[in-house]
């Protein structure tokens, strides 16, 4: 039975696309593999949905498989799940009750089913409606809104709820013409004979596939060890084993009748021993007739009951195999033989189906178990992988950053020595306009000083001149008054003393041009002097300017190269990075390992130096893994040696080499399980170590010296003197007696073992304490070894 349900056309919120088709396309899938009811219904509202439900209590109760489907709006709400019909108005958290069906209705629906009871939810998609309701619940802590279904874990036995994303995230609608979950579905459910657990399997890995890892279908409840599938696996007819045809046919043949060669051909009409069965009858000199089992006339009323009867009566309905065949060996020709070998065919069939179905039902046991621990492995390699890579990635985030600080610091430490340099070239040019300030103040007051002494020495030109004209003047009016005197006196003396006085002033006018042509000199060697150390000081600025200009383009010269040395090394990184990310894609099998040691050594970018050898040591130890699971590798070897000194098989020591006595060891052990082998054809692998494993007990016995013989299954007894019979009768008797507790025994032994060597009896060696013993094995291809046990 199937009740299938779709919401697209949502009339509060936008509209889904494929609900509605995810719907009708399930309902299809349900008919076509052979549903007796599916029930389907297309956008329905609160009312009609929940009388849906009722419906489906009454027609699902007593089916053997239930089914409910789902695909449209959920949410959860303080941890209840809500299915949303297409009318609901959910203005709050409050109306979540009245609006929506709990998810735990849906599932009570399917409570009736015998067999199996499925719930499939498409919905767990991004949910418009929690972005739109108001909490009005006081306890928000435990009423939250979310727009993924939360956990659910079933209360009945044989429950699955499948859903099509984890609890607490949302599913893809998808962009097809169903969503990726319902996609699956209709792929994985339908397959005939597929365990409905295999199949969700098959969907989560196509889901997961399909989204890009963003989408995790889960599966709640769980079933048990028989394999349930919505679609019955195909009956293949078996053959009956020859072994029983021909039991049959020897049983037929000692009864030797007509009627009994004709129920053994009714039975087997075809083969090797029917061939025989006609042949007997044409011995008989009758014809084959292909009839039906032959029904015991019923006895006449008249006559009285036979012996065979009588006891048929009492056996008749019995399932005691070994009464029935005793019945048959005290009347071998009677009719009701016949009868009673059907009877034991009947109940050998059905001891052999129910061996059969137990058969089956270990083996899908074992196969779930086996696909439960790879998945589990699976998921723990996945989980191991997934952690590998965000260290790897967190690892190289963070080298990244690194150098990215670097690059950073040693851009910052540029722009500081950058700014220091226009700093110590401010605070110089600043220097120098103050040297040069100073330099022509200086010259300035040198100037000034000159034009003073200049000014000063006019003056004391022009004031000596003066003096010294007005002195002449004086002179030259005393002389005139001494010579008008002198005149008077004598006319003779006074010319010659004006002539003298004349040639005196005309020595000191020439004595006060050369004085004064001597300080015009002086002044214009000082003139030429401060023109000079104004030169020399615009040569030294400008020498100064041109220095400090040169330096700070040697300086951004460094810097540049030091951009350009930091950008190629970068760009190295990143090359060479990519070249190992190529050498770690394609692993360390074949010349991975070899490709990444020569990388080893070209690499220069710091940062990947310990990537490369922590590469490497991956790989070694992928490597180192590989060659322990190659075949006769030591490894192998050792613990194969290890398990046939415990099966009694190999004595010594493991040591890891395939030598001649682990050899010998191997061979006895096939011979053993009827495997004969030659020596040095043995090769050691998983499968044989896991086979040798498998074996609980010994499985070699014990191997005795040539002066010694086997006594029992487990000790090794010196060839001597025979036991006296005293002690033979005593063990009979001993036998014979109701057996004591351990202790008596024990205590009563314990006087012969101080007694046996004063009596010289014969030396035993110990050498196992299980008797010999095969269980079953497997792997290797090897066929099941079966033996005697404790």
């Amino acid at each position: 039975m199937a009740l299938v349900v779709g919401n697209s056309t949502y009339q509060s919120v936008p509209q889904l696309p494929n609900p509605g088709r995810d719907a009708n396309s399930v309902a299809k899938m349900f008919r076509d593999a052979g549903f007796d009811t599916v029930e389907t219904l297309i956008n329905v509202g609160n009312l009609e949905f929940k009388r849906a439900i009722r419906k489906f209590e009454v027609t699902a109760d007593q089916a053997d498989i239930a089914v409910v489907y789902y695909a449209g709006h959920g949410l959860e709400i303080g941890g209840t799940n809500y299915l949303i019909p297409v009318d609901a108005r959910l203005a709050s958290d409050r109306d979540a009750d009245d609006e929506a069906i709990p998810l735990e209705r849906l599932v009570s629906s399917a409570d009736g089913a015998k067999r199996l009871r499925l719930v499939i939810l498409d919905a767990c998609r991004d949910n418009p409606f929690v972005s739109t309701m108001r909490r009005e619940r006081r306890n928000l802590a435990t009423r939250a809104v979310s727009g993924g279904l939360g956990k659910v874990e079933p209360t009945m036995t044989d429950t699955l709820i499948a859903y099509a994303a984890k609890a607490g995230s949302t599913a893809d609608d998808g962009d097809g013409e169903h969503s990726p979950f319902t996609t699956s579905i209709l792929k994985n459910l339908p397959v005939p004979g597929l365990d409905i657990r295999l199949a969700f399997g098959r969907v989560r890995d196509e889901v997961l596939k399909a989204t890009g890892s963003r989408q995790e279908p889960y599966v709640y409840g769980a079933l048990g060890g028989g394999t349930i599938s919505l679609v019955p696996a195909p009956v293949v007819p078996q053959e009956v084993p020859v072994s029983d045809v021909k039991a049959d046919y020897d049983l037929v043949q000692k009864i030797g009748t007509k009627r009994a060669w004709e129920v053994f051909l009714a039975t087997h009409p075809t083969g090797f021993y029917a061939e025989l069965a006609r042949a007997q009858m044409d011995a008989l000199g009758v014809q084959p007739q292909l009839a039906a089992y032959p029904q015991t006339p019923p006895p006449s009323r008249d006559a009285p009951p036979t012996k065979e009867q009588i006891e048929w009566d009492k056996i008749k309905e019995s399932v005691d195999i070994p009464l029935l065949q005793r019945f048959i060996k005290r009347f071998p020709d009677a009719p009701l033989a016949i009868t009673a070998q059907q009877r034991i065919d009947v109940l050998k069939q059905a001891i052999q189906e129910r061996e059969d179905r137990a058969r089956v039902e270990r083996e899908a046991a074992r196969q779930a178990a086996e696909e439960t621990k790879r998945k589990a492995d699976a998921e723990k390699a996945e989980l191991a992988a997934q952690r590998k890579r965000e260290d790897d990635e967190r690892r190289a985030r963070e080298a990244e950053a690194a150098e990215k600080a670097k690059a950073a610091a040693a851009a910052a430490a540029a722009e500081r020595k950058r700014q220091d340099d226009e700093r110590r070239a401010a605070a110089a040019e600043a220097e120098r306009l103050a040297k040069a300030a100073e330099a022509e103040r200086k010259a300035q007051e040198a100037r000034q000083k000159a034009e003073q002494a200049e000014r000063e020495k006019a003056a004391a030109v022009a004031a000596a001149a003066k003096a010294a004209v007005e002195k002449q003047a004086r002179e030259a009016e005393e002389a005139r008054k001494q010579a008008e005197i002198a005149a008077a006196k004598e006319t003779s003396s006074a010319e010659k003393k004006r002539l003298e006085e004349q040639r005196r002033a005309a020595a000191v006018e020439a004595e006060r041009q050369a004085k004064a042509a001597e300080i015009e000199r002086k002044a214009q060697e000082a003139r030429q002097k401060a023109e000079q150390a104004d030169r020399d000081r615009a040569a030294a600025e400008a020498t100064a300017a041109k220095a400090a200009a040169e330096k700070q383009a040697r300086d951004a010269e460094d810097a540049r190269k030091v951009a350009e040395l930091a950008a190629a090394r970068e760009a190295a990184c990143k090359d060479q990075q990519g070249r190992l990310d190529i050498i770690i894609s394609k692993g360390s099998d074949g010349t991975g390992i070899d490709d990444l040691k020569a990388f080893a050594k070209t690499v220069s970018c710091d940062r990947l130096g310990p990537v490369v050898v922590a590469a490497i040591d991956r790989f070694n130890a992928e490597a180192v893994k590989r060659a322990a699971t190659q075949p006769n590798s030591p490894q192998l070897v050792t613990s194969a040696q290890a398990e046939l000194v415990r099966l009694g098989c190999l004595t010594g020591k493991p040591d890891g080499k395939l030598s001649d006595p682990t050899r010998a060891a191997f061979v006895r052990y096939f011979a053993i399980g009827g495997q004969p082998v030659e020596a040095d054809k043995i090769s050691v692998t998983q499968s044989l170590v896991g086979e040798l494993t498998k074996h609980a007990t010994r499985v070699c016995p014990i191997q005795c010296k040539s002066d010694e013989t086997l006594k029992g299954n487990d000790v090794c007894v010196v060839n001597g003197k025979p036991a006296p019979a005293a002690t033979a009768s005593r063990k009979s008797d001993d036998e014979d007696k109701p057996r004591r507790k351990p202790a008596s025994r024990e205590a009563d032994r314990e006087p012969v073992k101080r007694a046996r060597p004063e009596n010289d009896a014969p030396r035993a060696r110990q050498q196992a304490v299980a008797r010999p013993s095969i269980v079953s094995g497997g792997g290797s291809g090897h066929s099941t070894m079966i033996g005697v046990g404790f």
